[in-house]
C-alpha cells in the first residue's frame, strides 16, 4: 500500500509541478483535463475510446500560438526485471509509443491540438520528447522573464530531480503528509536561484 501510494504521489508532484511551470508562460493551464467524447471518429486499434479518458496536462499555446497541447507524465523504473534486457532508450521510446498508442490520435483529430509523451525514470532521467518539451518550457520562461536560458533550464531539472526525490523517499519511508511549495515564479530571480544554490 505505501509502495503504491508513493507511486501515484510520484506523478503526481510532477504533474503539477509541470502544471505550475506551464502557467507562467501558457494560457487555460488544466490538470487533469477530460478529453471530448468520440462521435463519428474512427480511431486505431490501442487508443483510449473512454468517454471518461483524462490527460495529465492541457495548456494554450505552447508549441503553436493559441493551440492547445496535451501532455501526459509517466514515472518508470528503469532497473525492473521487466527491462533487464533493454538499453534505456528503448525504455523511454517502449513508454512514449505506448502513450502516443493511446492518445494521440484522439488529441489529433478530436481536440485539434498536440500531445507530447513526459516520460521521466525514477533515477531522474527523461525520455528524448521530455527533454524537448523542457528545453521549449526552459526558453518560454527565459525569455518572459528575461533571464539567461542556460541558468533556466538548470533550474527546471533541479526542480524536477528533487521532486522526484521527494516522492521516491516516501516509497522508502512510507506515505506522510507533505505539503507542497508552490512556484511564484512572478518575482522569481532564477539567475540568483541557480548562482546560491550552485546548479550546473
Amino acid at each position: 500500500m505505501t509502495t503504491f501510494t508513493g507511486i501515484i504521489q510520484r506523478h503526481d508532484e510532477l504533474r503539477h509541478l509541470e502544471a505550475e511551470l506551464l502557467s507562467s508562460v501558457c494560457s487555460d493551464v488544466e490538470v487533469d483535463h477530460l478529453l471530448q467524447e468520440i462521435s463519428s471518429e474512427q480511431l486505431s486499434k490501442g487508443a483510449n475510446k473512454a468517454a471518461d479518458a483524462r490527460l495529465d496536462i492541457h495548456a494554450r499555446g505552447f508549441w503553436e500560438k493559441q493551440r492547445s497541447s496535451f501532455f501526459d507524465v509517466r514515472v518508470c523504473y528503469p532497473n525492473a526485471d521487466t527491462y533487464k534486457d533493454l538499453e534505456l532508450p528503448k525504455i523511454y521510446k517502449l513508454h512514449e509509443d505506448e502513450k502516443k498508442r493511446k492518445y494521440a490520435e484522439r488529441v489529433n483529430e478530436i481536440e485539434h491540438g498536440t500531445f507530447t509523451p513526459l516520460v521521466f525514470t525514477t533515477t531522474g532521467g527523461m525520455s528524448k520528447e521530455c527533454k524537448t518539451y523542457h528545453s521549449r518550457l526552459a526558453q518560454l520562461i527565459a525569455t518572459k522573464k528575461g533571464e539567461q536560458y542556460h541558468s533556466t533550464i538548470a533550474w527546471i531539472r533541479a526542480k524536477t530531480c528533487f521532486s522526484l526525490l521527494r516522492s521516491s523517499l516516501v516509497c522508502l519511508r512510507g506515505s506522510r503528509t507533505i505539503k507542497r511549495n508552490t512556484n511564484d515564479l512572478t518575482n522569481l530571480d532564477i539567475d540568483i536561484q541557480v548562482t546560491e544554490s550552485n546548479i550546473s
